[in-house]
Parts: structure tokens; C-alpha cells; sequence
């Protein structure tokens, strides 16, 4: 997803991409949505599941006592949307995952064992007896599928910057998957992690590209952003489609691109509309700059007279109140003033 492997600009771009996928690789990072979520037949314990699904919680047909959650978890609201059919069955979703995870992020404050149990008393606790036991057995292949994640070593000179090297660690985790998952529980507790990591790959790809140009990485990149599953959320592509604006942005203007260049670049990523809100911006962040810029002089002038500290601060008092007209431009003002006393 960057230039060239050896250049800073693309090591640091890499870095950033790989942590992201590597975070990936065990926590999940998205809210499920209960009603996009997949869900598929069981094809060891379950025959059938229907779409009619019903989310199962502490708040439904509660059954047994609730565990007793760890320090950092207690007044959070349980995060498990586990779903269940008309008939009781376990609906396979991400909620599933989600619910494991919740409770693993307090790993240290309890051991593995503790949390094992917590699990297992919570959806003792919460699910119909045929779902619970298919949740059980879940909990039990997803520990394992963790345990084996750890074993993954990297094949071949692995290096920063590496793109293939990272495809063939995504494909080993991807083998480990099919070793405790059917296809249906691969999709569901991992469909949209591989989308994502995927997303990273192919990314890291078209900014590798020397070829292409500013405006062809973003129409490449506008084009994978699209590609993404429904099940991402809005606020996860928009929040893609801002990181990949910056970096261009900033290609853009590292080698002396033109008006033009940005704004052909942004047009091809967000559309004639955002390209046209954001040249606005830019022109009004312009017109910002010219003020603070005239401001900071004037004020500097004021420091570097005769007068006494108590007359300065009431001149730049009097001369920032003139300048801004708004509470919001006297807070940024002040800003700026900071920044510019430290250089």
C-alpha cells in the first residue's frame, strides 16, 4: 500500500497498515450488526436455523445465576448479541465472537480457566439448552484456535514491507481457522476480520505501486473501499476513506503537485461534492492562516516593546479580542499562540 518498500514515507505507512491487520489477527474490532450479520446451519450440531432470529442476553429468559465479572468490566454492559431461531437454536453471528472477546479483554485481572467459566456460566445463564451447548463447544475450538495462532511463525525472509510475506501469514491464519471451524462458523466469527485483512493487503498493494499517480491510487483505493462487505460499518469505511485522503494529500503536495493534482485526486476518493467541500475548506483554512499570521506578528511586536508585562498581556488581550470575532477563533487563536512561543 506504499511507495517503495526502503523509502521512510513507506516503511511508516506499512507499520501503520500491518498493526492494524496484526490487531486483527486477534481482537475483534467491529459491533456486530444483528440484522446483517450471516448465519448458516451448524453441520455438526444443528440441522437447521431460521431468520426469524431472537438475541439472547441477560435481559431474556435468564436462567441461572450471572457471573461475576472482573474490576475493569463491572457497570459495562455486557457486550454478547447472541442470537437464537424460534426453536432455540444458536444463530451463528459475529454476536458470538463479540461475546468471547468481551470477556477475554479482561484476561490478567483472571486467569484463562476464570474467564472460561464466566463464559460458559453466562451462557448457561442466558441461552436455551440446545444453543448454550453449541456456544460451549464454540468457546472451547475458539480457545484452541487462539492457542494455535501462537504458533504461526512467518515463512521465508520475513521483513517490514514485505507485502507477500504478510499475505502467506494471513493464509497460515486462514489454514488454522479450517482446523476447529466449519465453513458457516468460519464466516460468521471471521468473515469480516479476512475482508478486512484483505482490505489491508490489496491497500498496501496499490500504494506500493510506483506506477500509478495520486488521482490512480485513489480511484484504485475508492474502488476497494466500495468492495467492503455491508457488515462494516458506515463509520469504519469513512474512517478508511479520511487515512487514505491524508496520505495522498500529503503525496500530493511532497512532490510539488499542482491545485489541479489534489483536486483530481480527491474527486477520484470521495466524489466531485467532497472534492468540492473540501477545496472550500481549504480556501477558508487560507484565509485562517493569513489572520492567525498577521495576528502572531502584531502580537510579537507587542512583546518585544518596552512596556510592562501587565501592559503587553492587556495589548494582546485587546488585540486577540479585535482579531476573532467568535469564542471558537479566540480558543484556536490562543492555540496557536502556544505553538508559535514554543518554536
Amino acid at each position: 500500500m506504499n511507495g517503495k518498500f526502503l523509502n521512510n514515507k513507506t516503511i511508516s505507512i506499512v507499520l501503520i497498515a500491518c498493526l492494524l491487520l496484526l490487531l486483527a489477527l486477534i481482537y475483534w474490532i467491529f459491533k456486530p450488526d444483528p440484522q446483517n450479520s450471516q448465519h448458516a446451519p451448524n453441520q455438526q450440531a444443528q440441522s437447521q436455523v431460521s431468520e426469524n432470529g431472537l438475541e439472547a442476553g441477560p435481559q431474556h429468559n435468564q436462567k441461572g445465576k450471572m457471573p461475576e465479572l472482573a474490576s475493569s468490566l463491572r457497570g459495562t454492559e455486557i457486550d454478547c448479541p447472541i442470537q437464537v431461531d424460534a426453536d432455540g437454536k444458536l444463530i451463528l453471528t459475529v454476536g458470538i465472537r463479540s461475546c468471547f472477546d468481551y470477556f477475554f479483554s479482561s484476561l490478567g485481572e483472571k486467569t484463562e480457566t476464570e474467564l472460561i467459566a464466566d463464559i460458559r456460566q453466562y451462557l448457561s445463564a442466558t441461552l436455551p439448552d440446545t444453543a448454550s451447548s453449541y456456544a460451549s463447544y464454540l468457546l472451547d475450538q475458539y480457545v484452541a484456535y487462539t492457542h494455535a495462532l501462537k504458533n504461526i511463525k512467518p515463512t521465508g525472509n520475513f521483513k517490514t514491507g514485505d507485502i507477500d510475506g504478510y499475505q502467506k501469514v494471513i493464509e497460515q491464519m486462514y489454514k488454522v481457522q479450517q482446523q476447529f471451524f466449519n465453513a458457516a462458523e468460519i464466516n460468521a466469527l471471521f468473515g469480516n476480520e479476512r475482508n478486512l485483512n484483505q482490505f489491508n493487503i490489496d491497500q498496501m498493494r496499490i500504494h506500493a505501486n510506483k506506477t500509478l499517480t495520486a488521482q490512480q491510487k485513489a480511484a484504485e483505493l475508492a474502488k476497494l473501499i466500495d468492495q467492503l462487505p455491508t457488515t462494516l460499518a458506515d463509520g469504519v469505511r469513512v474512517s478508511m476513506q479520511f487515512a487514505e485522503l491524508q496520505q495522498l494529500t500529503q503525496e500530493v503536495r511532497e512532490n510539488g503537485g499542482s491545485a489541479q493534482e489534489l483536486r483530481n485526486m480527491r474527486e477520484s476518493l470521495l466524489g466531485p461534492e467532497a472534492a468540492d467541500r473540501l477545496e472550500k475548506v481549504d480556501q477558508e483554512e487560507a484565509g485562517w492562516q493569513t489572520q492567525v499570521n498577521g495576528y502572531l506578528a502584531a502580537r510579537d511586536q507587542i512583546l518585544k516593546s518596552d512596556a510592562s508585562d501587565a501592559s503587553k498581556q492587556q495589548s494582546i488581550n485587546q488585540l486577540r479580542n479585535q482579531s476573532f470575532g467568535t469564542k471558537e477563533d479566540l480558543l484556536r487563536a490562543q492555540s496557536y499562540e502556544m505553538m508559535h512561543d514554543r518554536k
